[in-house]
């Protein structure tokens, strides 16, 4: 893994439940201040995985089949460059870049090395979406039409101080709105093809760049709309950290996922609302690392999506960014 910061730790502590299966091979600083040791103590890693100074060593040294890059926002693309051309799998800490030039190279790196990269976004796998996700593809709704994503989360009070820099930050829209667009196209399988967005900071004057509400509206590949909410506005007395919801509206019913409360419920034209079964927990992470290992092929689509979702999330921060309607590159 290269980095300290983010969710890459949530990745290292899902292998626990393959420990047959995998190594840890180490761990690689990306600043000076970066302690490894204590993700090692608290993950239970082993031992034997070396700490490096710099993410060259650990590619060096160990040339690892899979990295893990999870660290402050703005090195996420550079990082996960070097470890493409050293002909590593990825597994990256979102957005997968903060401007278009830097995942330009990285979708370049990818396909010259031939090598798969998903981004940490989990959620596609929570039983709500997965019961969505399964009620649609058996047409109960008929023809999607509308998509509303709600992403809420506690501002907290220590946050680090390089989310209020748009260079280190990137902005809420690809920090959090990722989450919102892979609610929407785990459940559909749709793509985006325009976005119009704003965005503003109300809130956290000490982090401007950070904005603490976003809104989008979005055009789905299928001709139907998606609008999408984002703030950092949830209560430090709520009782979880985000407050995550999707509504599908089709032509012949609605369904409405709630992956706090864990519930997926229901309605259409001949029946009132109904929760429907949830499928059983899975382990996204786990599994994801033993594909790239045994089948890395059958994780392409994951590959283009993460580079899709990622595009549109800068295209709707251009969008908020100057004002104007903003098209989505279909490639």
């Amino acid at each position: 893994m290269i980095g300290t910061w983010g969710h890459g730790g949530s990745v290292l502590s899902a292998l626990k439940q393959i420990p047959d299966e995998v190594e840890v091979v180490g761990l690689a600083k990306v600043f000076p201040e970066d302690n490894p040791q204590d993700l090692k103590e608290i993950l239970k890693i082993s031992d034997n995985a070396p700490i490096f100074e710099t993410p060259a060593g650990l590619l060096k040294e160990t040339r690892p089949q899979v990295v893990v890059v999870s660290t402050r926002l703005d090195q996420i693309a550079p990082l996960a460059v070097a470890a493409a051309k050293s002909g590593c799998h990825l597994i990256c800490e979102k957005p997968l870049a903060l401007r278009h030039e830097d995942l330009n190279a990285l979708s370049a790196a990818v396909k010259n090395a031939s090598v798969q990269c998903a981004a940490i976004l989990g959620s596609c796998a929570h039983p709500a979406l997965r019961a969505a996700r399964q009620a649609i593809q058996a047409g109960l709704i008929g023809d999607i039409v509308l998509c509303n994503a709600r992403k809420s989360y506690k501002f907290g009070t220590d946050r680090p101080l390089w989310f209020g820099r748009r260079d280190y930050y990137g902005g809420t829209i690809p920090w959090i709105g990722v989450h919102a667009l892979d609610f929407i196209n785990s459940a559909t399988a749709l793509r985006f093809t325009a976005v119009a967005a704003m965005q503003g900071n109300m809130s956290h004057p000490e982090y401007p760049d950070c904005e603490d509400h976003c809104a989008l509206i979005l055009r789905l590949s299928n001709g139907g709309h998606a609008t999408i909410s984002l703030d950092f506005l949830r209560p430090n007395g709520a009782p979880s950290h985000g407050d995550d919801w999707l509504r599908v509206a089709g032509s012949h019913g609605v369904i409405e996922a709630n992956l706090v409360r864990n519930t997926c419920s229901l309605i259409t034209k001949n029946q009132p609302s109904v929760e429907l079964p949830l499928p059983e927990p899975v382990f996204f992470f786990a599994e994801l690392v033993r594909k790239l290992r045994d089948n890395p092929e059958s994780l392409a689509e994951t590959t283009l999506s993460a580079f899709h979702l990622t595009r549109v999330c800068l295209c709707a921060r251009d969008s908020a960014d100057r004002q104007q309607v903003i098209p989505i590159p279909s490639g």
